[in-house]
C-alpha cells in the first residue's frame, strides 16, 4: 500500500475523477507524460544542454484508489 499524505486542500482524485476533501488521505503518484526515453544532456555549440523527452507530472489519487 502506497504512503497516504493528508490533504490541505481539495483535489480530483485522477483515477476515479472522485473529489478529495481537505482533511482526507490520498496518495501522491508520479507519472512521464510523453516518451520514455531518459532526459539527456548534450554539447550544443559548445553550451551544455538537457534534452528532455517527456514530462513527470505528479498526480494525486484518492484513498481507495491507492
Amino acid at each position: 500500500m502506497a504512503n497516504l499524505i493528508k490533504s490541505r486542500r481539495a483535489y480530483k482524485c485522477h483515477c476515479c475523477k472522485s473529489e478529495i476533501s481537505k482533511g482526507d488521505f490520498y496518495a501522491r503518484k508520479s507519472i512521464r507524460l510523453g516518451s520514455n526515453q531518459p532526459d539527456e544532456i548534450a554539447n550544443i555549440k559548445g553550451t551544455p544542454t538537457i534534452i528532455s523527452h517527456g514530462l513527470t507530472v505528479a498526480v494525486k489519487n484518492c484513498a481507495k484508489c491507492a
